[in-house]
């Protein structure tokens, strides 16, 4: 069941007749929902849990520097070890079909501590209720199934590999689409905050063609504008910007210009509009009526058959954890103050995974046709997915 009443959390006032709300759940049920980069089911989840559990949660982030990535995962342990399903129970009212899952991309030499994140893709990797993919045919399996399917992408918050090979080691991890740069610049390009903007580096053509050729999704969420403008130029295969917002609406380094949204829906490729707040307006509570402000700018300017969804928020893990971890390192990650981070801030909206049947609502407001709607909550991306991975 997904949620769909004024009492359900998923509920944001757009004003729609019961015709309407109607139609927008119904659409929602049936559609391939698909986000690009979604970050499980939010922190709101942790507050849901039983007394009990809230205490024991409490005591295990009694250090909130070392307690982000339990935090993360503690609701999936939860649900291995049959204390509770609420993380599968807020997936099923979210209506998601696949979400994402890391697979990290590291030289041979590089800290193997990064291979617990291998450890934890297998720890939960047998719950009955979600299934890792690797092709556009899985995922609309698990939607025929019941279930909730998950595919695997990196973003290199530290240089990426200096040899194809390891890209291809993640490839066989079941690794489907990278991020050719974070914020700075790495071997491969230059990201979208750094001081000059000098586009792939040859080493970063090579990357791209490599993709094209073992079937890994391009993506430039993140790529300074040339960067950008370089991979849609020298790939084959459409290229992906999985989460990000028009500069067109809001003036911010992680959203792109016209022009790169042009040049990405040229390539084939779809454009994922984020759910990050400071990504997508100035307001200090903005509501998810921003985030689809984007939607409309990216759709009227190339196309809705190359908007899609890729919400990166809001992170999985409570406040008190996510500040300590992550404000420290923001410069360090290429984030400048001008950026506006606050990881503490969610959409008036959309403040957990529950809501995303939300975003369908908004589409159904904003006047979308029902194959327009159907395309941009999963069906666009799962178009490239196939063309790229099959």
């Amino acid at each position: 069941m997904i949620a769909g009443t004024k009492n359900d959390p998923a509920w944001f006032d757009f004003g729609l007749s019961d015709a309407q709300e109607e139609r927008a759940i119904r659409l929602h049920r049936e559609s391939i929902v698909f986000d690009l980069v979604s970050q499980h089911a939010g922190m709101n989840i942790i507050g849901h849990y039983s007394p009990e559990l809230q205490t024991a949660f409490r005591n295990m982030m009694a250090d909130p520097k070392n307690g982000y990535a339990e935090s993360v995962w503690w609701p999936y342990e939860l649900s291995r070890t049959g204390q509770s399903d609420l993380i599968k129970e807020w997936y099923r009212q979210s209506g998601l079909t696949c979400g994402t899952y890391p697979i990290v991309v590291y030289d041979k030499d590089r800290d193997p501590l990064w291979n617990q994140v291998d450890a934890i893709n297998a720890r939960y990797a047998n719950l009955p209720w979600m299934r890792y993919v690797t092709t556009a045919a899985e995922i609309r399996q698990v939607k025929h199934d019941g279930v909730v399917a998950f595919y695997a992408f990196w973003q290199p918050y530290f240089p990426p590999p200096q040899e194809l090979k390891f890209f291809d080691v993640a490839y066989a991890k079941g690794l489907r689409s990278f991020m050719l740069t974070y914020n700075l610049m790495n071997n491969i390009g230059v990201g979208c905050t750094e001081r000059v903007d000098a586009g792939l580096s040859r080493y970063g053509i090579d990357v791209v063609r490599h993709f094209n050729d073992i079937g890994m999704v391009v993506d430039v969420s993140h790529c300074g504008h040339l960067t950008t403008m370089d991979a849609c130029r020298h790939s084959t295969k459409p290229v992906n910007a999985n989460h990000t917002a028009a500069r067109g609406v809001h003036l911010h380094a992680r959203a792109k210009s016209d022009d790169a949204l042009r040049a990405i829906a040229d390539t084939g490729g779809v454009i994922g509009v984020t759910a990050i707040p400071f990504i997508l307006s100035r307001e200090p509570e903005p509501t998810i009526e921003r985030m689809l402000d984007h939607i409309d700018h990216v759709a009227a300017l190339v196309g809705w058959q190359h908007v899609a969804i890729g919400t990166d928020w809001p992170l999985q893990a409570p406040e008190k954890c996510v500040s300590p971890v992550f404000s420290p390192k923001n410069r360090l990650m290429g984030f400048r103050d001008e950026d506006g981070v606050d990881m503490s801030k969610r959409l008036v909206g959309y403040e957990d995974c529950r809501d995303r049947p939300s975003i369908t609502r908004g589409l159904v407001k904003r006047g979308y046709d029902d194959a327009q709607i159907r395309g941009i909550l999963g069906a666009n991306a799962l178009r490239v997915f196939a063309e790229v991975c099959g």
